[in-house]
């Protein structure tokens, strides 16, 4: 496994994946105070994430996809069809995601023509990381309202509450209330020697290699996890596990966990969840990236700085430089 870098703590290598570096205050102890969060939809400073359909509203610039944000004088021309979600403040302005239909979008991109509604997944790879932070942390509110529109015990609907946070059943009887969930998942760089292991799932487009992965079943550890994932996806025993850094995943609503394993051998095998597993040794790597024989996740994923931490320190390398000097980008099909 890949030595750490003692002068980094975790907390700060969280920080570093796409998602996680956005500094926002949640202002959880203002949700429940009805006054203060009209006050704070009112202000000049009030910034609104719009969703349609699960897309986030960009415009592209030249340096990159940019977020746009709605005012407060546009969402009032919306009549928005539910209460914005508090997502918090970053000490400047106040930020809120707010839900749209498609007549609403229809207006939304007539006053921003320069902008439209894109898979976040698909844009954060050009994307400033605050507000790339941002953006997922209101399509991750979004994707969970929309799931929960209905009370999960007697079918009546929910409405929101909390400034968003909680969702409770209309039905006085019932009165169930919901909070905001997430599907733990691990994500694991497995190496062994000096070299690391990578599979090709058969639904992935051609080439693409990536790191092993699956979510945390119940009464599991995320230890535990690991070690399962990897022998089901890869037929590969574990011999040390350590925990690296996390992401925020909501592609729909994940949190990725990832980790180093260390393998006892290098014997491996295809499974029914991967059709091809292979071991790279640094410069194995490099060659076949160079030869576009194999295509990487892009840096918006933990599974590519999982890999890229490895190879630095394997071959002192910049694996995102290499692979950006290949042209050999995974297609954005399906990023892991």
């Amino acid at each position: 496994m890949p030595e750490p870098d003692l002068s980094v703590d975790r907390i700060t290598r969280s920080r570093r994946n796409v998602f996680a570096s956005v500094r926002l205050d949640r202002l959880a102890e203002y949700r429940d105070d009805e006054a203060w969060v009209a006050s704070a939809l009112n202000a000049d400073s009030a910034r609104f994430v719009p969703l349609w359909r699960n897309r986030s509203l960009l415009a592209n610039t030249e340096q990159g996809q940019v977020a746009v944000y709605l005012s407060t004088g546009e969402l009032e021309q919306l009549d928005a069809i539910a209460p914005p979600t508090l997502l918090g403040t970053d000490g400047k302005r106040y930020f809120f995601a707010v839900s749209i239909n498609d007549s609403q979008q229809e207006d939304v991109c007539s006053r921003h023509p320069e902008a439209q509604f894109i898979d976040l997944r698909l844009a954060s790879v050009n994307m400033d990381t605050k507000h790339a932070g941002v953006l997922a942390y209101a399509k991750a509110m979004h994707y969970w309202q929309y799931r929960h529109a209905f009370c999960g015990i007697c079918g009546n609907l929910n409405r929101l509450e909390s400034a968003g946070h909680k969702l409770i059943c209309s039905n006085k009887e019932c009165g169930r209330q919901s909070f905001p969930r997430i599907d733990p998942a691990i994500i694991v760089l497995v190496t062994q020697g000096d070299a690391c292991l990578l599979g090709h799932n058969a639904n992935w487009p051609p080439r693409r290699f990536s790191t092993l992965a699956g979510f945390v079943e119940p009464g599991e550890s995320l230890e535990d996890t690991v070690i399962r994932e990897v022998y089901e996806e890869a037929r590969v025993r574990l011999k040390g596990i350590r925990y690296v850094s996390s992401q925020p995943w909501p592609f729909p609503a994940s949190a990725m966990c990832g980790f180093f394993a260390e393998a006892q051998n290098r014997e491996c095998g295809p499974s029914d969840e991967m059709e091809e597993v292979r071991w790279f040794t640094a410069t194995e790597m490099a060659e076949a990236v160079g030869r576009d024989e194999i295509r990487l996740p892009p840096p918006v994923s933990i599974a590519f700085q999982l890999v890229a931490e490895w190879y630095q320190q394997q071959d002192g390398g910049d694996l995102a430089g290499l692979v950006k000097r290949s042209g050999s980008w995974l297609s954005r099909k399906g990023i892991k």
